[in-house]
């Protein structure tokens, strides 16, 4: 009975109304995932104390400051933002949710957790960045910082590692895109079967709906 929606990029600003959240998450405050929002809401935003700052701008009338680590409690959730490598300009954070012993870890864009140990361990669930498959979309920054997208492969494999099962990729880059919706799901198979004990995983498209949980 409780809606959350995570990250409301500007090509669904005006959709809050069909949507309608209880409250917002946003990871970071790149256009694909916050700028939605410049239509203002009411609603509690849930975001990093950078990420806020970055969106000052935007009509948010509720405004809940996440420390990294720190858990708060949304409706019947229990979150716990938790920083990951992605962008020096727009720094990100990843979900941990958790409901009746169910744990959900939504990350959006990364390359790679600060602390995948406690952000991933006894994790049911990973929704995880597909920007790219295979192919290298991770470049060092003149500081010396990584930024970019890592693949699902390198995902897959944090997966297996922590014994986390069942995924989905969504945020698909032109090169999954192009693919088709058949080859897609086919490539995603196999990168799963590679990396044993292999997982459950589905490709995100428009209007998908699941049952998840325990």
């Amino acid at each position: 009975g409780f809606r959350l929606l995570c990250d409301f990029g500007e090509n669904r600003k005006g959709m809050l109304e069909k949507i309608r959240p209880d409250g917002i998450f946003v990871s970071h405050a790149h256009p694909d995932h916050g700028w939605g929002l410049w239509e203002g809401t009411e609603l509690p935003v849930y975001a990093s104390a950078v990420t806020h700052e970055l969106l000052r701008q935007l009509p948010l009338l509720n405004r809940v400051v996440l420390a990294p680590g720190e858990p708060v409690t949304i409706g019947p959730f229990r979150l716990t933002p938790f920083p990951v490598i992605h962008s020096i300009r727009c720094p990100c954070v990843a979900a941990r949710i958790e409901l009746d012993g169910f744990t959900l870890v939504y990350s959006a864009d990364i390359v790679a957790f600060d602390d995948p140990e406690t952000a991933l361990s006894g994790a049911d669930f990973y929704i995880g960045d597909g920007s790219t498959l295979t192919g290298k979309l991770v470049r060092r920054h003149e500081s010396g910082v990584l930024i970019g997208h890592t693949t699902v492969r390198a995902q897959l494999g944090w997966l297996a590692r922590h014994g986390i099962v069942r995924a989905v990729f969504s945020h698909f880059g032109k090169g999954p895109i192009e693919m088709g919706e058949e080859a897609l799901r086919e490539a995603l198979g196999e990168l799963a079967a590679a990396n044993p004990p292999g997982c459950a995983v589905t490709a995100a498209y428009d209007g998908l709906e699941m049952e998840i949980g325990p």
